[in-house]
């Protein structure tokens, strides 16, 4: 392998790599014997077929697969001789087309192209100081919680004075749907509870119900979603004749017993306790947050190296997709935003950079530490997810193990944890007491704001480009 340097700026490296056709040809001879060992062809005794046979047939699809092995093959090999890591996939140009490569015989000849991982200098962790901010739950806390679930979960009563229906009532209804003028399944009901605007109901058949009176009889035009669990009434437009029972208008549920074996608890007791756990963990994973980002902010800030401009521009494709996806769902486009679509693709790039850069000294202290996810780490992360989709536990452990950049994906925020972990045991930390309004601000996302901070550190493509 002969290989030469042609580019060296900045993380952006380019080699022209050249393989020797005699290496070419003994991988094909190779694997030729292997398929020749295991192929049953008629007219052949099972591995007894001859090579020159073998070769006719799959001679040029073996050529190409040797030469595809060995320019990956000497492609790792040249980054890793030179103590280079990829940053992304390096882009292989070949000098000439495959079929040139294959009749010609002569040495195979490429280009590679890629950005490299920066080095980076780890900072020594006991020189940093950190806050971690801890508030106290408060009996009003409690209070509060109880309070809202009273809210949630309301008792309903016939309004003194007869009215019309409105938002957040319960209403009890008879209803018969039709579609072209027949009934379908499942589209009929008799004494049925309806809270107006719960959205329980599909499309705007709640809001219809708005101003209706005890006793009124209506019909309400709808159309059935797209992807409705039904698949029949897919698209369909449907007419319901709906005969309004009853009104009953909310009221906060009293704070008891009963309220608490509503909630699945035994006493009134029993559901403080519970809403007092609860109530400290949210206190303690609010801390965790607020704490890892004041160690993420002091890491970013107490590390110079260049971010590879491939990472960083993945990153922001990525969160510009997912704002696009958002807007669509709410019906929107980037002009009902408050910020001009330049300053928030400025604002989006600077986010994207950080969490490059907080990635990249993840990854880097990791690795330097040997901090690994284990089994029980992996079956954490595994347990949570399915957690999320009760009934599909099997499906998601066959999706994962058949996924291994899904399961990166999925393993990835535990991984960030035991090194968040492992750093915070080495750093000078001491508590620090703050109100629940203190711990529970909302840190202003760099998105939100009008005016920006300009970041210190810039990508390769940047730099470049003055």
């Amino acid at each position: 392998m002969k290989v030469k340097e042609k580019k060296s700026k900045g993380l952006k490296r380019e080699f022209s790599i050249q393989i020797e056709f005699k290496e070419i040809s003994s991988l094909r001879a190779t694997k030729l014997k292997e398929i020749a060992s295991k192929s049953k062809i008629s007219g052949f005794r099972p591995g007894k077929v001859p090579i020159s046979h073998v070769d006719k047939m799959y001679g040029k699809d073996v050529t190409v697969e040797a030469i595809e092995e060995k320019v990956s093959e000497t492609s790792r090999a040249v980054l890793e001789e030179r103590g280079l890591r990829a940053a992304v996939s390096p882009q292989i140009n070949m000098n000439k087309e495959m079929e040139k490569i294959i009749s010609s015989e002569e040495d195979v000849e490429y280009t590679m192209s890629c950005e490299v991982l920066p080095d980076i200098e780890i900072i020594d962790f006991k020189k940093i100081k950190l806050e971690n901010p801890v508030a106290e739950p408060q009996k009003k806390d409690i209070d509060d919680a109880l309070t809202y679930m009273s809210e949630q979960n309301p008792d309903y009563t016939k309004p003194k004075k007869k009215r019309v229906a409105k938002d957040l009532d319960k209403l009890n209804i008879n209803y018969v749907g039709l579609i072209d003028g027949e009934k379908f399944e499942g589209g009929t009901a008799d004494k049925a509870d309806i809270i107006l605007g719960s959205k329980t109901f599909i499309g705007n058949f709640e809001e219809q119900l708005l101003g209706a009176s005890e006793g009124d009889k209506k019909n309400i035009k709808v159309k059935f979603p797209e992807n409705y669990q039904n698949k029949d009434l897919e698209n369909k437009d449907a007419i319901f004749e709906v005969e309004v029972n009853g009104i009953y208008e909310p009221k906060n549920a009293k704070i008891d017993d009963n309220l608490a074996k509503r909630l699945g608890q035994e006493s009134l007791d029993a559901l403080k306790d519970t809403l007092s756990d609860q109530i400290k963990k949210d206190f303690n994973q609010a801390s965790r947050i607020r704490l890892k980002d004041s160690l993420f902010d002091y890491l970013e800030k107490n590390h110079n190296f260049d971010l590879p401009s491939s990472l960083v521009d993945q990153e922001y494709d990525q969160m510009w997709h997912q704002l696009e996806h958002q807007l669509e769902e709410q019906k929107k486009s980037l002009n009902d935003l408050e910020l001009k679509e330049s300053q928030i693709k400025k604002n989006y790039k600077e986010i994207a950079e950080k969490r490059i850069s907080i990635g990249l000294l993840i990854a880097e202290i990791g690795r330097l530490n040997k901090i690994e996810l284990d089994n029980n780490d992996i079956n954490i992360a595994l347990q949570n997810e399915m957690q999320r989709y009760p009934g599909q536990e099997n499906e998601i452990i066959k999706y994962y193990q058949n996924n291994a950049e899904a399961m990166r994906g999925l393993t990835a925020p535990v991984y960030e944890d035991k090194v968040v972990d492992y750093v915070l045991s080495k750093v000078d930390l001491n508590d620090k007491k703050i109100t629940r309004e203190d711990l529970f601000e909302t840190k202003k996302d760099i998105s939100q704001k009008t005016n920006t901070k300009k970041n210190t550190k810039k990508s390769d493509k940047n730099k470049e480009k003055k």
